[in-house]
């Protein structure tokens, strides 16, 4: 599985690297609000990055991820949990990458789409 992620990591970077899209466009689209769903057999969730520029230097970012999930037990729905985590991420201009840096995974960013995948999760910006 982490191959599998890490293989499409760097197929996006390699997409991203051909893309003749401005370095200036993707860091005025990085900041604000991206949501993204999910539902397997095990769980429901909801899952919100809210993405800032830090006031004190031009490439962090600080990141809260807010995730809302139900667990699915025998098929039926258990009770709503949340978890808020606060994250922060340091913008490759080369790579044309945010990396969460507590993670080590990558944000990479789609002005066209209005979207940010982070691994295999596709998130829409609102």
């Amino acid at each position: 599985m982490k191959r599998i992620i890490l293989m499409l990591a760097v197929a996006g970077i390699a997409f991203i690297g051909c893309n003749n899209t401005n370095s200036t466009a993707i860091t005025d689209f990085i900041p604000g609000t991206y949501v993204n769903q999910a539902q397997s057999g095990y769980s429901v969730a909801n899952d919100t990055l809210i993405i800032a520029k830090a006031k004190s230097t031009d490439n962090i970012y600080l990141i809260t991820r807010r995730t809302g999930y139900r667990r699915i037990t025998d098929g039926k729905l258990q009770a709503l949990q949340h978890q808020v985590k606060h994250l922060s991420g340091s913008w490759d201009s080369q790579k044309q990458i945010l990396e969460v840096m507590q993670t080590h995974t990558f944000l990479i960013f789609q002005p066209d789409k209005r979207n940010l995948l982070n691994g295999v999760s596709e998130y829409r910006k609102l």
